[in-house]
């Protein structure tokens, strides 16, 4: 078995997974993606796949996402611009559980 610092690395490593659904959308449809977008999906990815681990307390969750977003600064910038949706955005601030954040790039 793992320690869970390890699996929590290898669980918060799919969130450029959670990015890459997000520039893959359909150009013809929604907004361009902001920052404040990207970093939405970035923060949300990360606190599911944190609360998943039971390593959810607010402390936690706040400096994995502040290590994430230093990690992945080339792909967030990246994502700005994309297409999104607003019914898309709501979905991911919604979302419960890490499935339900990929259902909603999808």
């Amino acid at each position: 078995m793992l320690p869970v610092h390890r699996v929590a690395r290898r669980k918060v490593a799919l969130v450029p997974a959670a990015l890459a659904a997000c520039v893959l959308l359909a150009a013809g449809c929604g907004r361009r993606a902001t920052q404040a977008d990207c970093r939405l999906i970035v923060d949300k990815s990360v606190e599911l796949q944190m609360r998943d681990l039971s390593l959810g307390s607010p402390e936690d969750i706040q400096k994995r996402e502040e290590q994430v977003r230093a990690e992945l600064e080339g792909e967030l910038e990246s994502c700005e611009g994309r297409r999104v949706t607003d019914r898309m955005m709501e979905c991911v601030q919604a979302a419960k559980a890490t499935q339900e954040l990929y259902d909603c790039l999808r």
